[in-house]
Formats: structure tokens, C-alpha cells, sequence
């Protein structure tokens, strides 16, 4: 991921289907397990059932059992965690193509993320990528968009 310019990387590019599914998928490389983790992002706020606006809760691709518990609905999407600060922050990272037109326009309004309340991070995540973070604070985090990725750095 460190250059999502090459052409495998740009949205309707031949092979990005399989580079998405290779990214974004629970089987990431040892390699790359220090530097990113896989993840489910469930949006809306956490005290009112995952409705509203921000990220109500993370979970590790690891937890089959918590993801597949989660509705199929258009309030989750796969996206990649990466440390931010040398761990004092996280990236989180999310393919357009993978969010639905609603998420876009309720979450990603104005090209900022707001979050009224904290989201914990799972501890593995925190343990893989050598956080020194464990939860997301609440804050408005403005969205990046390069390439059909979106960028978000939590501080």
C-alpha cells in the first residue's frame, strides 16, 4: 500500500479486484502483519446501536465469530488499520468501491468524519500494529481520498 499510484492500485484498473480482495482480506502476509491489519468498521454512533454518525466499532478480521455475528447491511465495510505517529495514531484505510452510496453520504459528508464518542480498538490490533493508542477519541478527522482509497488519520 505504501504506492497506491501504480495502475494495479487505480479504481477500474484490471487486477484491482484481486488486489482489494488480497488487501482487505483476512489472510494478510506475515510480513505485512507489523505494518497492517485487516479489519471490519461498523458505523454510527456506539450508545445508540451503531445509528448516527461515527465509528461505532472495530473488529479484526481474526474474530470470525464477532464478524459473523454483524448484520450484512450498509453500515459495515472491510478496511485496512495501519499505525499513524509511530503508533501514537492510526490510518484507517477503505477502498470507495467497497462502501455503499449511503455511508458516503451520511459518513463521509464534507470530507470529514465526526465522532461524538470513543471507539475502542481491538487488543490484537493494538498488540500487532504496537499501538500506543486503544481506543479512537471522539473529534472531526478530516477524510483523504487518493486513488479511490479513502484516508482517515486518527490522532
Amino acid at each position: 500500500m505504501s504506492n497506491l499510484s501504480t495502475p494495479a492500485y487505480l479504481p477500474g484498473a484490471f487486477g484491482r479486484a484481486a488486489f482489494l480482495k488480497e488487501a482487505f482480506g483476512p489472510g494478510v502476509s506475515s510480513s505485512a502483519r507489523k505494518y497492517q491489519a485487516s479489519c471490519e468498521v461498523v458505523f454510527g454512533a456506539p450508545s445508540a446501536n451503531c445509528v448516527g454518525t461515527g465509528v461505532c466499532k472495530i473488529i479484526a478480521k481474526s474474530d470470525t465469530a464477532a464478524i459473523a455475528s454483524l448484520k450484512k447491511d450498509c453500515k459495515r465495510v472491510s478496511a485496512l488499520l495501519m499505525p499513524y505517529e509511530n503508533g501514537h495514531g492510526v490510518s484507517l484505510i477503505i477502498a470507495r468501491e467497497m462502501m455503499c452510496i449511503h455511508l458516503l453520504r451520511t459518513q463521509f459528508r464534507n470530507s470529514q468524519l465526526s465522532l461524538s464518542e470513543s471507539c475502542g480498538l481491538p487488543g490484537d490490533i493494538v498488540n500487532q500494529l504496537d499501538l500506543k493508542i486503544s481506543k479512537i477519541r471522539p473529534g472531526a478527522y478530516t477524510i483523504d481520498e487518493v486513488n479511490g482509497f479513502f484516508r482517515i488519520n486518527f490522532r
